[in-house]
């Protein structure tokens, strides 16, 4: 199933809901079991919480307050959004077909990739989305994380974690040519050019602190959960996207190619001088 709706079992226990049934019995019901392993991981991995804290998210579940979701899944067909992201990104890389969990989360990012039973899947938070336009985006990005994930490994080292960001911003530039590059970035044409502008003073910046260990300290460099000193917010992404460009330029290769997608993390850093 590499597409799996799970947002249609959610669905259906906001009906029960809605037909006088309890939070948490029609949550189990309807949305955990059939649901579980996939939630369960999501909830370790990308959540965090407790089971306590998990029960009382869902006897907090008011289903008015999913009308504005339930009237853009009738608007879009994210199903089909998602199998041809699929489609295109299977196109460009040799790996088997990751499954992608379209779910309704709580505090979850918009798209993340996350490990279920043994084997990578790609997750977007429906929630987080006024409509879907950008769905497809999400996902071969995050497709370029799993590439990058089943070819080079974990990513231990925050230069990892640059080189990782980067080679997701071409590999779904790569998927969505037609769209233009602030949209896979999720930045202005002119914050990029800023980016560019003080790319030296960021490379050096950042130099020292390349082999340590990724950590919450670095999170505004790529992530763009805090700032980091004074510098804008998620700049390396836009510098691991330069770097990786710059390593498939100097091997003739499309920044898809394996040899690009599985590259040592030493060694797009020291094509692009980092």
């Amino acid at each position: 199933m590499p597409v799996n709706p799970a947002y249609r079992d959610f669905l259906k226990a906001l009906d029960a809901m809605e037909q006088g049934a309890e939070q948490w019995p029609a949550y189990e019901t309807h949305y955990l079991r059939p649901q579980g392993e996939v939630l369960r991981a999501y909830w370790r991995q990308c959540w965090g919480a407790d089971d306590e804290r998990r029960r009382d998210f869902v006897r907090e579940i008011r289903p008015a307050d999913y009308r504005a979701l339930r009237e853009a899944l009738n608007a879009q067909d994210v199903d089909r959004l998602a199998r041809e992201a699929l489609d295109r990104c299977a196109a460009l890389a040799d790996l088997p077909e990751p499954q992608v969990d379209l779910l309704v989360g709580r505090f979850s990012p918009d798209a993340f990739l996350f490990e279920v039973g043994g084997s990578w899947h790609i997750g977007v938070g429906l929630e987080r989305f006024a409509h879907f336009a950008s769905l497809p985006l999400f996902i071969a990005h995050e497709y370029g994380h799993y590439a990058r994930r089943m070819l080079a490994g974990e990513v231990v080292t925050l230069g990892d974690r640059i080189i990782a960001e980067g080679v997701a911003i071409a590999f779904g530039e790569a998927a969505y040519p037609e769209r233009r590059l602030a949209r896979h970035l999720r930045m202005s044409a002119r914050r990029i050019h800023e980016i560019r502008e003080l790319a030296p003073r960021l490379w050096a910046a950042v130099k020292p602190h390349l082999d340590a260990r990724d950590s919450d300290e670095f999170a505004g460099i790529v992530s763009g959960a805090r700032r980091w000193r004074d510098f804008l917010p998620r700049f390396g992404g836009v510098l691991g996207y330069w770097a990786v460009q710059a390593y498939a330029r100097q091997l003739g290769l499309e920044p898809t190619s394996r040899e690009v997608l599985g590259a040592p993390t030493a060694a797009v850093l020291h094509g692009c001088g980092a």
